[in-house]
C-alpha cells in the first residue's frame, strides 16, 4: 500500500497517526512525501519506508511557497512500485496529488485547508496581515475548483471527527464514496497512568503555534495565580521555524508569571509532564480533532478545553475534564478549582484514562485496512 502526506516534519498528530497506522497494519507500507526531516519528526519515522518525492518543497506557509506547493503536487506522479491503493492523508492540500494519479485512492482528512474554511483561522489570519488576506481571497476560487475536482477520485474517505465531517460537507467536497467517522487512537501503554499525588502545575502541551490560542491558558493563569493558587504553567511543545515570533511573544506576555516554556521535548520528557502534572490545558477553539486530550487522559489527566469542535467528542465534561467557555475567567475559576481538589480528583483521573482506552490505535488500523482492500480490489 501507499500512503502520501505533503509534509512529514514535525512531531504533531498526523506524524503520529501515519506511524501508527503503519506499524499497526497488516499490510507493506511506503510512505510518499514532498519534504522529510527525520531529524525533526519523531525519530522512529526513520524506520519506516519514507520516500521523498522531487522537487521538495518548503513548509513555509506564506502564499508564494503555498502556490509554488500546490503546482508541484498537482503535476507530480507517483513511482509505479506496485502499490495497490494510495491513501491520502490530507490537511487540505495533499489532495491535489490526485490530479495525475490513478491508483485506486482514499483519503483520511485531518481537516479541510482552515485558512480557506475555518471561521476563526480567516479571521485571525486577516487581523495578522490584510495582505495575506487578500491574497487568500483572490486564490480561493482556483484552489477550491482543483480540489473539489480532485475529491472525486476518492472512493471513501476517512475523517478524523464529527466536526471535520460538518466541515466538508461546508465546503463542498464530495467524494465518489462514503465519507467515514474515524477517530484516531492513543497508545494507553506509553501514556501509562500513575495514581497518586501530582505536582503542582498546569501543562499545555502540544506544537507552539498561533493556531493553538495559547493566549488563553497564559491569560487564565495569569488570573488564577493572582489569586490563593499556587504552582506554575508549563507550555511544552515543538516550535517550527515559522512559529519563533510566536514563541517569542508568548514568552514576552507570560513574564514576570511561574510560566517554564519547554521547547521541543523529547517523547519521554513529554510522557512525564503528563504523568506529573494536576491538569491538562487545551486552548486552541477550532481544533477539528485534537489529539492532545487523548494523550492526556491515557496518562490520567483532566483536561480542560474550550467547548468547541472536536473535543466535545473525547472529552466527557464534568467526567473526565471541563469543556469550558472560551474565555480566561472561565478558565481561571476552574483551574483554582482543579488545583484546591487534591485526592478528590482522583476519580476524574481515573475515568480519563477509561475513557482513553476506548480510542485504540489496532482498531483504527484494521479499519484503514479494510477499506484499502477494497480500494485494491476495485483495481
Amino acid at each position: 500500500m501507499a500512503a502520501y502526506h505533503p509534509w512529514v516534519y514535525l512531531k504533531g498528530g498526523i506524524e503520529r497517526l501515519l506511524f501508527e497506522l503503519i506499524t499497526h497494519s497488516r499490510h507493506e507500507w511506503i510512505l510518499y512525501t514532498h519534504h522529510f526531516d527525520p531529524g525533526s519528526t519523531f525519530p522512529e519515522m526513520k524506520d519506516l519506508n519514507v520516500v521523498q518525492l522531487a522537487p521538495r518543497i518548503s513548509v513555509r506557509r506564506s502564499l508564494r511557497p503555498l502556490i509554488r506547493a500546490s503546482r508541484i503536487m498537482m503535476t507530480t506522479q507517483l513511482p509505479d512500485d506496485g502499490a495497490r491503493a494510495l491513501l491520502v492523508s490530507s490537511d487540505g492540500m495533499g489532495d491535489l496529488l490526485m490530479v495525475r494519479n490513478r491508483l485506486p485512492a482514499a483519503c483520511y482528512l485531518h481537516t479541510p485547508l482552515k485558512i480557506l474554511h475555518d471561521p476563526v483561522t480567516r479571521e485571525t489570519l486577516a487581523k495578522e496581515s490584510k495582505m495575506k488576506s487578500i491574497g487568500l481571497s483572490l486564490l480561493a476560487p482556483a484552489f477550491q475548483t482543483a480540489t473539489r475536482r480532485a475529491w472525486r477520485r476518492y472512493g471513501h474517505v476517512f475523517v478524523n471527527s464529527e466536526e471535520t465531517r460538518a466541515r466538508v460537507t461546508r465546503a463542498k467536497l464530495v467524494p465518489n464514496g462514503p465519507v467515514e467517522v474515524l477517530h484516531p487512537g492513543v497508545d494507553a501503554d506509553r501514556y501509562a497512568f500513575k495514581p497518586g499525588p501530582r505536582q503542582p502545575f498546569f501543562l499545555v502541551p502540544g506544537r507552539m503555534m498561533w493556531q493553538k490560542n495559547i493566549e488563553l491558558a497564559i491569560d487564565a493563569f495569569a488570573r488564577a495565580h493572582g489569586t490563593d493558587m499556587q504552582g506554575e504553567l508549563v507550555i511544552a511543545g515543538m516550535v517550527d521555524e515559522k512559529s519563533r515570533p510566536y514563541l517569542a511573544s508568548l514568552r514576552a506576555r507570560a513574564s514576570e508569571l511561574p510560566i517554564r516554556f519547554v521547547v521541543d521535548p523529547s517523547d519521554a520528557r513529554m510522557i512525564e509532564l503528563y504523568q506529573a502534572c494536576t491538569a491538562v490545558i487545551f486552548p486552541p477553539s477550532s481544533e477539528d480533532f485534537g489529539i492532545v486530550p487523548l494523550e492526556a487522559m491515557a496518562a490520567g489527566a483532566p483536561v480542560l478545553a474550550v467547548d468547541a469542535a472536536g473535543p466535545r467528542e473525547t472529552i466527557r465534561s464534568g467526567e473526565t475534564g471541563w469543556l469550558l467557555p472560551p474565555f480566561p475567567d472561565a478558565f481561571a475559576d476552574k483551574m483554582r478549582e482543579v488545583a484546591a481538589a487534591g485526592p478528590a480528583l482522583e476519580p476524574v483521573r481515573r475515568a480519563a484514562r477509561q475513557r482513553a482506552l476506548a480510542f485504540s490505535w489496532r482498531t483504527f488500523a484494521d479499519r484503514v485496512d479494510h477499506v484499502m482492500e477494497d480500494m485494491a480490489r476495485s483495481k
